[in-house]
């Protein structure tokens, strides 16, 4: 008789960030675990094996419940249960679709946790005998050796964390923790609004918690005293709204532990109040206080400071690295710093440096494929100074001296930053978050100022564009996992790109007929057909940031070329690559005329005229965040209070638009009265401890 072949699903599965575990009947979310029906997750299961496919309603229930008797809505209960974990509804169907009179479908990424499906083969023929004496002897000689080999594999392997618990547990956002010397207390900032936070601490024995700030502060960096006494942090002056506060400062200041738990903080001040922007607190061993000091500006290498309270004396440490230092750290341990700088190349360096400002050893970091060439590696020491934790794109590594790079925990956890090893257990505290934001249209005529929402999801969704010519609307989301194209035609929303790995970012842009689309993807152009079809551009540099296509077959981006974002001109239809001249542009597009519009990294405009850059003065401090719109020669934003401007480039009138809605946070588009907006809905920002499981 023929074998019986079946489809076995698997236990455990993605469905975009949320993790199912039919075994423990949990979707899990966030460290969130929500409890559901078995025969509700069977439902999902059903769905999941044929994601974006329409399963019919008696396809649903044959498979499911067979032949047992249930009442009516029985399914649709199911559906809206799963609606419920994933925080979708029957109104917005952002994950399960339902389809008239037909079935259901679920709409989303899904990634099964032994990557396919397994398949179980019955037979009822036995299989054949073999010599098993013979073959016996041949399998422990090939056994052994790998046996063992993969016995000293394991060994040599750093343990990964797999276990991930909250520290925090308020309504509130918490970040940056910070562990005490002795490992007994957690200083972290709990969020107030806006830029604002206070100081607060944790008894880890009890989980007691006690505000250390009188009163919210732009507070960064925290570094504890040898003897865990003090805490040293820097004091950034409020960025409420830039039309307040024209003026940043920082201060240096320490804060008396003791007192302060008791609830009479009594901050010192030891660095005053200068308006070169300080960071990167490390307080040494004898006492004295290091900082990062950036004298010309955030996009050049900043000097080490060194500061001394006991004299008030300030003095400058020469530092023998390559490259722009854009991370510091200090260990107690071996008494030295530890620096990450880029070199010219986009080479990332980790240089370690004695007490008195000599090279100790120099390392390339051994990026991963995954990671991009622009990806920064922020570094903290372990314990024993002998290897470092660094963060990428939302998760932790293991870094060590010889710059190599290892992943620290389960693959599945994400959303990390800000790690902080314990001083003396193996586990570390680092901050976890993720944000939602969403597209809508702003009615200009109207009075609300507020985005009107659709395809709502629960991912990130962002820079809508209309469709030039045409009707369709494009947008970034990352719903499937990552940052993908995605269109919206009337009332469907699809899904256009399957990149691997993503696109670079939010960034894209329709071509000025609006038959194809421009993204960046590894660092190169790549043009996507309205089919979902891709074809890359070869170009010289590495892409950075791409700009918006305002010129038939010519494309502005820039690349970091020694530390600095240089503008080039690139012609899509020979890959042909053309310096402008142009560096520090964060933004740029071309007007009608041919001439460059762009915005410096102070947000200064300027118009690249004649080989001449002419400085547009009227919109000095007006663009708040990195994002501007500019449309038949007309420069939109928004200011730091959320008012939209304009400016007509022609005629050089600045005119105040509207106000808009203070969760607003950038304009994509317009067509006659009618804008696209990117809105945030909400995010989330905890504490969380990595350990490893006594299973390890």
């Amino acid at each position: 008789m023929q074998g019986i072949t079946q489809q076995r699903m698997a236990q455990k599965f993605w469905v975009n960030n949320y993790f199912i575990d039919v075994s423990r009947n949990q979707i899990q979310h966030q460290q969130q675990a929500t409890q559901l029906p078995p025969k509700a997750l069977k439902v999902l299961e059903v769905l999941a094996s044929r994601a974006g496919d329409v399963v019919t309603h008696e396809e649903l229930m044959d498979i499911v419940w067979g032949k047992s008797i249930v009442g009516p809505n029985t399914l649709q209960r199911a559906i809206a249960q799963l609606r419920k974990a994933f925080g979708d509804d029957s109104k917005q169907q952002a994950f399960i679709k339902t389809h008239a009179k037909q079935g259901y479908s679920l709409d989303a990424h899904v990634r099964w946790e032994d990557n396919a499906p397994a398949q179980v083969q019955d037979q009822e023929q036995a299989p054949p005998k073999t010599n098993k004496g013979k073959r016996f002897g041949f399998y422990l000689l090939l056994f052994v050796p790998i046996f063992f080999a993969t016995v000293i594999a394991i060994k040599s392997t750093p343990t990964r964390f797999d276990r991930l618990t909250p520290i925090t547990a308020s309504d509130e956002q918490e970040f940056n923790a910070s562990y005490s010397p002795d490992g007994k207390y957690l200083v972290f900032n709990r969020f107030v609004g806006q830029c604002l936070s206070h100081l607060w601490a944790k008894d880890l024995s009890n989980n007691q918690e006690v505000r250390l700030s009188r009163a919210p502060g732009h507070y960064n960096g925290l570094s504890w005293s040898a003897d865990g006494s003090q805490i040293a942090l820097v004091l950034q002056s409020s960025c409420e709204s830039l039309s307040e506060q024209p003026q940043q400062c920082w201060q240096l200041q320490t804060l008396d532990f003791a007192s302060a738990w008791r609830g009479e903080p009594n901050n010192a001040l030891r660095y005053d109040c200068e308006q070169t922007e300080i960071s990167h607190p490390s307080w040494l061993n004898d006492g004295r206080i290091a900082l990062l000091r950036h004298s010309n500006g955030p996009n050049s290498t900043p000097n080490l400071i060194i500061h001394d309270a006991r004299t008030n004396d300030v003095v400058e440490l020469e530092l023998p690295i390559r490259g722009r230092l854009y991370s510091l750290d200090y260990s107690r341990a071996t008494n030295q710093f530890a620096t990450t700088s880029i070199a010219d190349d986009n080479q990332h360096l980790l240089s370690r440096i004695s007490i008195n400002g000599e090279l100790v050893s120099e390392a390339q970091i051994k990026r991963l494929p995954h990671h991009s060439v622009y990806d920064d590696f922020p570094i903290r020491f372990a314990p024993d100074g002998k290897r470092f934790l660094t963060e990428v794109a939302g998760q932790l590594y293991f870094l060590t001296k010889n710059g190599s790079l290892t992943l620290s925990h389960t693959d599945s956890f994400n959303g990390l930053s800000a790690p902080i090893f314990h001083p003396t257990d193996n586990k570390i505290a680092a901050t976890q978050g993720t944000k939602d934001f969403d597209i809508g249209y702003v009615n200009l005529s109207g009075t609300t100022g507020d985005a009107d929402v659709f395809a709502r999801s629960t991912e990130v969704d962002a820079n809508a564009q209309f469709q030039p010519n045409g009707t369709h609307i494009a947008f970034v989301s990352y719903r499937s996992g990552n940052s993908q194209l995605w269109l919206k035609d009337n009332n469907n929303v699809y899904q256009l790109t399957h990149f691997e790995n993503g696109m670079r970012g939010i960034l894209f842009s329709w071509s000025p007929q609006g038959n194809r689309l421009v993204t960046n993807v590894n660092h190169h152009i790549t043009l996507v057909e309205l089919d979902g079809s891709t074809s890359q551009i070869d170009t010289p540099v590495a892409v950075n940031i791409l700009m918006p296509w305002t010129k038939t077959n010519t494309l502005l981006v820039t690349a970091n070329i020694n530390g600095a974002d240089r503008l080039y001109k690139i012609d899509i239809t020979s890959g042909e690559t053309t310096d402008t001249g142009l560096s520090n542009v964060m933004w740029a597009a071309y007007t009608s005329s041919g001439n460059i519009l762009y915005s410096d990294n102070q947000k200064d405009f300027w118009l690249l005229k004649d080989s001449r850059s002419i400085p547009l003065n009227a919109l000095h401090n007006k663009l708040y965040g990195k994002r501007a719109l500019f449309k038949n020669d007309v420069l939109l934003g928004l200011d730091a209070d959320n008012q939209l401007w304009q400016y007509d480039i022609t005629t050089n009138i600045l005119t105040e638009v509207a106000q808009l809605n203070k969760d607003v946070i950038f304009v994509s588009d317009i067509r006659a009265d009618e804008m696209l907006a990117t809105k945030f809905i909400g995010g989330r920002r905890e504490l969380v401890e990595l350990t490893v499981s006594d299973s390890q």
